[in-house]
């Protein structure tokens, strides 16, 4: 096993893609109307992270974080407890980009599994709007055995271990995974992605799944899950970083929510078709959601046959 810190780079990349992708016709052209934008995760375990915030763009123009970022906001995000009572306050300070921080950074202050932070953005000169969110963080989890992580691509025999389960609001967890290469050489494409590969191969270096719930992995008696990783989610041969993310409700219904109505990745989107997300958030569009993470090393093999 081997932390990848860059890993939830990957998921929140995945967020921001489609807010953008929201943002840019999300009421249709005829009746566009300027939306803030928030983007945020928190990840059990991990330092307090960073708040984007901006507006959408209109149908005819292309969004840019950096020309619709937005300043001279007051951010503050609230702690609270397990048994609702608020210990902590996060005062955020804002920046030229648009990117907002904690204003007094502790390097041992980080992010709590099953506590809920709460997310409070106000505006000096618009005293009428305020931006408001929560997330219940997903509580931790880890690998009881690994069963298998070396393997022939495409083997009957996967990619296999055994994880504990977590609690999240007394409901099944969900989860997405997450492979990132460590190994991303055209020449170790899976024939699956080489097949399916434009002539940049650089945004298969780290791809995603969709949702899976926890009823499609094995319960065992112990209590633990047993996961397998589908080969769709190794794009190259060689040494992998799989992460397993347990989703909070709002990274949740987010994902769920995105209907890829052509078939296709993100890019195949025709404008305005992208319609309901569910963002759990007052006030603007975008994600203020949680999640925990398990990060483990694998070796994907080349098929000892043609």
């Amino acid at each position: 096993m081997k932390p990848a810190l860059r890993t939830p780079h990957l998921f929140v990349m995945a967020i921001m893609a489609a807010i953008m992708l929201a943002g840019c016709d999300l009421y249709g052209q005829d009746d566009y109307a300027e939306q803030y934008v928030v983007e945020s995760y928190l990840v059990a375990q991990r330092p307090m992270p960073k708040i984007r915030l901006s507006t959408t763009a209109p149908f005819n123009e292309t969004y840019q974080f950096e020309e619709r970022a937005v300043t001279g906001a007051e951010v503050f995000v609230y702690r609270y407890d397990e048994n609702g009572i608020r210990d902590r306050v996060y005062e955020y300070a804002g920046h030229a980009s648009g990117i907002y921080r904690p204003l007094h950074p502790d390097s041992d202050e980080l992010v709590l599994p099953r506590f809920t932070y709460r997310l409070d953005i106000s505006f000096p000169n618009q005293n009428d709007h305020r931006i408001t969110a929560e997330t219940s963080v997903p509580d931790t989890f880890s690998v009881r055995e690994v069963i298998r992580d070396e393997t022939f691509y495409q083997s009957p025999e996967q990619l296999e271990f055994r994880i504990t389960r977590n609690r999240t609001n007394n409901r099944q967890n969900y989860f997405i995974y997450a492979t990132e290469s460590l190994d991303p050489l055209e020449e170790n494409l899976t024939p699956f992605w080489r097949d399916a590969a434009d002539d940049d191969i650089e945004e298969l270096v780290r791809i995603r799944t969709t949702i899976v719930n926890e009823e499609n992995f094995d319960l065992n008696p112990d209590g633990t899950l047993t996961l397998r990783m589908p080969w769709i989610g190794i794009a190259f041969y060689g040494k992998n970083i799989i992460s397993t993310f347990s989703l909070d409700d709002n990274s949740y219904d987010f994902f769920r929510s995105q209907p890829v109505q052509t078939g296709g990745g993100p890019g195949t989107l025709s404008p305005g078709e992208i319609q309901n997300i569910i963002y759990n958030i007052d006030g603007a569009i975008g994600i203020f959601g949680s999640m925990s993470v398990l990060d483990i090393e694998v070796n994907v093999l080349r098929p000892p046959f043609p």
